[in-house]
């Protein structure tokens, strides 16, 4: 006879399993007294629950008896084997159809008709019992967004106090506010995760090491600006003994930014080596100009030797400039112009901080625009709120505007001006200095006869201001 004893505990937090050995010993002395005889396979699933997600060592008992490899299933009650009465017809099926004995230690005999029934009635009693918790659950879930608490868990940054308070984390905070300021300067995600990991800071969650998307979920919790998310959406505000860390136009901001479609991202460790691919553009085509690999050619004596790397036009392939001399030209153009004395008064003019307060104004409102629009695509406002929502975002656009009439604000770091600015240049990564080259000056690469020597010329490098 193959008897089948399975066993099942829904949460065992020190995952010792003592649960369901007490279980397996009653059931064992149950085939005992039932004078059963013949091989007994334990079929044990701790800390595993019967009404969310699946039950594998379930699924695989229910396969081998259809598959004839069971006799006979003990169980220790009714709701350690199911708590659904759909997985409950699946059991009665066993006795019915296949003729496989399914009796529980405390009562339940499903080799009778009584049985059976008596079965069905416990499991839907329990389901109610179960869907009733859920919907304390939910009530109690709906009253503390309503009232600004957090949820259960606080999150990277916070921790909770004795008695329920909310306070920071003072060194996760650091973290936090730090890449929100570089995500919001032009840094990539990967290169703050290559600093992060470098560094050795600790990351959210188990992991070991930080990775783009567990950066990107944290810069984007609505936690960290005060705000409350419910079923999906933003409710209100957290109330307001919970610390923030950073700013709601800081939030709108970052959204805008990290779920921007046209955003690239790339796995941590694939840093840019390259200082102009992807930046620089075609002169004949407007193509985007990537680098490639030197081309094997022939030789005189009839050898092969390969070309220096290059730029060449990913569109049109008719514009091709040794990388080398591109690169040293710019960088020298670059490095040569923010040397000059008048390099500060090229990017700032009038009252740089009142400036700078304004572009930010900007940014967070268009960011707000832009997030509202993404809200009324996707639903979750009519267009009546859109309008609303629109009129007087706008009217705050204009007065930031006109604070910026004068001029823009810096887009060069101060330490990137003035006589060290060739020094301080080159100690850039290159990550860094691709987002100095994106934000200052536009480069086109001309198109140039063949086998013609290196052209300064017939590279244009434009300044954005």
């Amino acid at each position: 006879m193959q008897i089948a004893i399975y066993t099942r505990i829904s949460e065992d937090d020190e995952h010792l399993g003592k649960g369901v050995q007490r279980q397996e010993q009653d059931c064992r002395g149950l085939v005992t007294r039932l004078e059963w005889s013949g091989e007994v396979s334990v079929y044990k699933e701790n800390d595993t629950s019967a009404t969310r997600g699946k039950r594998p060592v379930f699924e695989r008992m229910m396969a081998d008896a259809h598959a004839g490899q069971i006799d006979a299933i003990v169980f220790w009650d009714s709701d350690r084997i199911t708590r659904t009465p759909r997985e409950a017809e699946d059991v009665i099926d066993l006795v019915t159809t296949r003729g496989i004995k399914v009796i529980g230690f405390h009562g339940d005999d499903l080799t009778t008709s009584d049985g059976q029934m008596l079965f069905r009635i416990k499991i839907t009693v329990a389901r109610n019992e179960i869907d009733k918790m859920k919907r304390r659950i939910r009530r109690a879930s709906d009253q503390r967004a309503a009232d600004g608490q957090m949820a259960g868990q606080t999150g990277y940054g916070f921790k909770r106090l004795e008695g329920g308070s909310v306070s920071l984390v003072p060194e996760q905070v650091v973290v936090i506010q730090d890449a929100a300021r570089r995500v919001l300067e032009g840094a990539s995600l990967r290169q703050i995760c290559m600093d992060l990991q470098k560094r050795g800071v600790s990351t959210p969650g188990r992991g070991s090491t930080w990775n783009t998307t567990t950066l990107k979920q944290l810069l984007l919790r609505e936690s960290l600006a005060g705000l409350r998310r419910h079923r999906g959406a933003v409710v209100g505000e957290l109330h307001e003994s919970i610390p923030r860390i950073l700013t709601v136009d800081e939030h709108e901001r970052l959204k805008a930014i990290l779920n921007d479609p046209m955003r690239r991202t790339a796995p941590v460790g694939r840093a840019p080596k390259y200082l102009l691919g992807g930046i620089a553009r075609c002169g004949r085509c407007g193509g985007v100009m990537r680098r490639a690999v030197g081309r094997m050619t022939t030789t005189k004596s009839g050898g092969s030797k390969r070309q220096p790397p290059s730029y060449v036009c990913g569109d049109c392939y008719r514009v091709r400039r040794k990388q080398a001399d591109v690169d040293a030209l710019v960088e020298g153009i670059i490095a040569g112009r923010l040397q000059m004395p008048d390099a500060a008064q090229l990017f700032v003019t009038g009252d740089p901080i009142a400036l700078a307060e304004a572009q930010d104004a900007i940014e967070a409102i268009d960011a707000r625009l832009a997030n509202a629009a993404d809200m009324f695509a996707a639903g979750d406002i009519d267009g009546g709120q859109l309008a609303r929502i629109t009129e007087r975002l706008r009217a705050d656009r204009a007065r930031a505007a006109a604070d910026l009439e004068a001029a823009l604000p810096g887009a060069v770091p101060a330490d990137l001006m003035g006589d060290a600015a060739a020094e301080t240049w080159a100690a850039l990564s290159m990550d860094s200095k691709r987002a100095v080259l994106s934000t200052l000056v536009t480069v086109t690469i001309m198109p140039s006869g063949s086998g013609k020597a290196f052209d300064p010329a017939t590279v244009r490098v434009d300044w954005r201001s």
